[in-house]
């Protein structure tokens, strides 16, 4: 065979064959496929689409390009969630301790920042000391254990994925969304979970940008999940604005933290109520005693002491998460009320900031980021604080930050 070939026949938008895609994409993981030829497949890909013969193998690849995770030594009912991916969101670090709290057991492989949306990786890895790579053994011992596990694709699990997704991210390939379908259910079918749970971000700020493509994608991961036997519960959820006050890695984490503390807010709400779905359909009860049981665990600090025990057990230190050194505030230009907070616009800031790569290799930086001071809604004076932009250097974000906020008289 031939990369240029099989390039070729995707730019010609015709099917690739099982031993083609095998070809292609397992050649770029051995490093007989240069990255140039990947991003060429990929955008052909992200162009001319793929039919679901294509997206089933090309998730059946990144499955096998790793490890299957051997779920007969967990103890309990196994679940998982995964996002879509969005600006501001960190429900994975709250969702992981509730679910623990109530008995399952959530283990999850997760990705880093996609373009724009942030990654619960890069989140994890701003606390001192975490560890985002596990071994197999290490990932059952922690999942019995603690009953909530989160790293990264690993030369064990996932490794196709893991180098696909990072050329996805700098190659303006993001939002196929048979590569989004591929690499989501990789990930969750090599940890074996029976149901698993899909926040699919719909929006501005999302990889999916309108409902029908949400619904598609949905669709496509239901039916790859009933060809492993798994059980798959999309939940389409908002995301034209960010989720949340804060957005960038180690200042989602604080966040988090807030939220399982008892910080109220659409955060807060969101985390309840896909808790809630994942706990009704796994546990076979119905949506309001299970919302009751995800409350009750949220209030009485249960899930806050679980995601302290969930850090220190993957090593980190979160009493040493530190943000950037200089705090610059982002004053409104204008009165009335604020009708609009840009999630893309928002995302792109973040990036601008440090807190995103624009390039493969990028080193991100975690202390970056944004924190909103202002809501949909407020009534808004000229000289008010919108947001306060954290950096490490004294560039002037004002106007950049100022374009994401819509005030009309």
């Amino acid at each position: 065979m031939d990369i240029l070939d099989i390039i070729s026949k995707k730019k010609d938008n015709k099917e690739l064959s099982r031993e083609e895609m095998e070809f292609a994409y397992c050649g770029y993981l051995k490093g007989s496929v240069p990255d140039y030829q990947m991003s060429s497949l990929l955008m052909a890909t992200c162009i001319n689409g793929m039919s679901f013969d294509e997206t089933l193998d090309l998730t059946d690849i990144m499955l096998k390009s790793g490890k299957i995770l051997d779920t007969s030594e967990i103890k309990g009912v196994q679940v998982d969630k995964h996002s879509t991916g969005g600006v501001g969101d960190k429900t994975s670090m709250i969702i992981g301790p509730i679910i623990a709290s109530l008995g399952l057991k959530m283990g999850k492989l997760s990705g880093r920042g996609l373009g724009f949306t942030g990654g619960t990786i890069d989140k994890l890895e701003s606390i001192p000391g975490f560890r985002v790579a596990l071994t197999s053994e290490e990932f059952l011992h922690d999942l019995n254990k603690v009953g909530f596990v989160e790293c990264e694709q690993t030369p064990e699990f996932t490794p196709l994925d893991k180098v696909i997704y990072n050329l996805r991210s700098v190659t303006g390939t993001v939002e196929s969304i048979p590569l989004i379908a591929s690499s989501i259910m990789s990930k969750k079918l090599a940890v074996g979970a029976k149901y698993i749970l899909i926040d699919l971000k719909v929006g501005e700020g999302a990889l999916i940008k309108n409902k029908k493509d949400a619904v598609t994608l949905a669709n496509i991961m239901i039916e790859i999940g009933k060809r492993y036997d798994k059980t798959v519960v999309p939940v389409l959820t908002d995301m034209d604005m960010p989720l949340g006050d804060n957005i960038g890695n180690s200042l989602e984490v604080l966040e988090a933290l807030d939220v399982l503390k008892g910080k109220y807010g659409n955060l807060r709400d969101l985390c309840i109520e896909l808790s809630s779905v994942l706990y009704s359909k796994s546990m076979g009860v119905n949506l309001d005693a299970a919302r009751r049981e995800v409350t009750d665990v949220l209030d009485n600090g249960l899930a806050y002491r679980k995601f302290l025990e969930f850090v220190k057990n993957q090593g980190g230190d979160i009493e040493k998460i530190g943000v950037a050194k200089y705090l610059k505030q982002v004053k409104s230009d204008r009165d009335g009320i604020l009708k609009k907070i840009s999630a893309y616009k928002i995302g792109v800031l973040s990036v601008h900031l440090g807190g995103g790569r624009e390039k493969k290799g990028d080193a991100i930086n975690y202390g970056v980021g944004i924190v909103l001071n202002k809501h949909i809604g407020d009534d808004i004076k000229i000289g008010d604080v919108l947001c306060y932009t954290y950096q490490d250097d004294e560039k002037n974000y004002e106007k950049e930050a100022l374009e994401a906020f819509t005030i009309v008289k």
